[in-house]
């Protein structure tokens, strides 16, 4: 019997390559972001309309690099799970291996979209990119099990 594989698991893997490398570049931006954050933070007017304002900028550049590593390490995370996927989208002796991968990278997503959320942002495409694309995985990680029964 030929085992044709998880078809979705192919393209997820793919879609998740790709919104990688998306992040990587996102994770660029925002050290980019943070650090001229970082250096206008020292500046007196700064400062200064930063204490009118009741905003901590220690806090503020410290929450940007905390979302500048969670970015880098989705990215990183992301590519590998996609790589092992399309490398192993017809091997169902890999499938619990892609499952896990695909379960951490869904969670990435979940801590993702929280801190976006409480920074006021809307999380609706994210949610989209970043969880459902994960959660197609994850499907296709139980096809590709159900193959071995």
């Amino acid at each position: 019997m030929e085992q044709n594989g998880s078809k979705l698991l192919k393209v997820s893997s793919i879609l998740m390559i790709i919104g990688g490398i998306f992040g990587a570049i996102g994770s660029v931006l925002m050290a980019a972001l943070a650090g001229v954050m970082t250096a206008v933070s020292g500046n007196a007017d700064v400062q200064q309309a930063a204490s009118e304002s009741n905003v901590d900028m220690g806090s503020v550049n410290a929450i940007l690099w905390i979302a500048v590593v969670v970015l880098v390490a989705s990215a990183v995370i992301e590519i590998i799970a996609g790589i092992k996927g399309k490398k192993n989208w017809n091997n169902p002796a890999m499938a619990k291996t892609l499952m896990v991968w695909g379960i951490v990278c869904a969670v990435i997503s979940v801590i993702g979209n929280i801190l976006f959320a409480t920074s006021g942002g809307s999380a609706a495409f994210s949610i989209i990119c970043g969880l459902v694309i994960p959660v197609l995985y994850i499907i296709g990680t139980v096809q590709l099990k159900n193959q071995a029964n």
